[in-house]
């Protein structure tokens, strides 16, 4: 799937990341910033609400190069532009917080991997 519909090189392509198709440095640093935001307010990436994801959004629309690429695109283009800037920034934070809450679940499951779940058996 490409364009409006969600892809997220597209997303990353709107909010500034160069080479959207492939990984970067920025892009991982971004991420990870987000990603510790989130832990930091101690909300759960699977159950944001509304008000969670909004504070989530300003977080990571100050961080470079979405910052950058708001002002640019504010300055240069028409106001849907802008609007197209918030909505695939929304798909970038989504989709950081649906990875979080999933690595997040896999170190849960390897920690209960390792300990007794219950009585030994008889």
């Amino acid at each position: 799937m490409s364009g409006r519909y969600g892809d997220i090189a597209y997303a990353k392509g709107w909010c500034g990341f160069k080479n959207a198709r492939t990984k970067t440095r920025a892009y991982d640093v971004w991420r990870r910033d987000v990603k510790g935001y989130i832990k930091s307010r101690s909300f759960d990436p699977g159950r944001l609400t509304d008000d969670q994801l909004t504070v989530i959004l300003d977080f990571a629309s100050s961080l470079p190069p979405v910052k950058s690429q708001i002002e640019f695109v504010k300055k240069n283009h028409r106001a849907d532009d802008v609007r197209e800037v918030s909505r695939q920034l929304r798909i970038l934070v989504k989709d950081t917080a649906k990875k979080l809450r999933t690595a997040m679940e896999h170190d849960y499951a390897e920690r209960a991997g390792d300990e007794v779940a219950g009585p030994p058996s008889k």
